[in-house]
């Protein structure tokens, strides 16, 4: 078994992930006045931040200042200033208006494709808390209108407790044997979870139709999604199988010899 350092992991991670096109995007218009940071130092750093978890852009940059090792990873300078935390959220807002995210996502799997990475037989739709930087608001003077406007979320985790958060919802339809995401939706975290299934299952299936692979014959999802109109869609349109758990919400139990709560 290889045993890879943190460096070497972030380097192994990294250095694949062509970021070119999305440094285009970003760069500054202008060649005038300071030489500035290399941008795609910047983008490589935010991915260190989602790979090693570090909750916020403070902790970013005192990271990156306090370690040679991650400004090598990043392309920083192991010497001299890193950029500061405005920076940093200057280059997030320009990289917030670019699409070419979703192509370098889409890039990412066709390599995954061509690696026989993925096995889209059975998919599992999720969703997933994602915390607003911006401070909270409170409720009375959120923009409910408004879907790039965060706003506050509540749900059961795994052990049935109820969490809250101010922010957004990523919601996720994921290959089950890879556990790669192949598409994505964001929403304000107040949300229901079931208003993305049929979205996400028209990009899965869009992605796989554009690349003339199978689509799924099983999507998975828990019982937020035990909706008529999501069964229906996914049999009758995508002519796949829904496999939910039944959610009792205002249910009788139903007769004998028919079905169960289990299902």
């Amino acid at each position: 078994m290889l045993n890879l350092s943190e460096t070497d992991k972030l380097i192994c991670i990294l250095d694949p992930i062509d970021l070119k096109p999305i440094v285009e995007k970003i760069k500054p218009k202008s060649n005038k006045g300071p030489t500035g940071y290399n941008p795609e130092a910047i983008l490589r750093a935010f991915l260190v931040q989602q790979i090693e978890k570090i909750p916020s852009r403070a902790d970013l940059v005192s990271k990156i200042d306090r370690s040679p090792y991650l400004r090598y990873v990043c392309g920083f300078s192991t010497t001299g200033r890193v950029p500061s935390e405005a920076t940093f959220s200057r280059y997030y807002s320009k990289l917030s208006e670019a699409d070419e995210l979703e192509t370098l996502m889409n890039n990412l799997l066709d390599q995954c494709i061509e690696l026989d990475l993925l096995n889209t037989e059975i998919m599992a739709i999720d969703a997933s808390k994602l915390e607003a930087y911006e401070r909270a608001k409170p409720r009375s003077k959120i923009d409910k209108k408004n879907n790039s406007t965060p706003d506050w979320g509540t749900k059961f985790d795994s052990h049935k407790n109820q969490i809250t958060w101010f922010g957004w919802k990523i919601h996720a339809a994921t290959e089950t044997k890879s556990e790669l995401p192949i598409a994505l939706t964001l929403t304000p975290a107040n949300h229901s979870d079931k208003t993305q299934a049929i979205p996400l299952v028209e990009k899965v299936n869009s992605f796989l139709a554009e690349r003339n692979l199978t689509k799924p014959k099983y999507w998975t999802m828990d019982s937020g999604y035990d909706y008529t109109d999501i069964y229906e869609h996914i049999l009758f349109e995508q002519e796949s199988q829904a496999i939910t758990p039944i959610n009792k919400r205002n249910a009788q139990q139903p007769p004998a010899g028919f079905y169960d709560f289990k299902g």
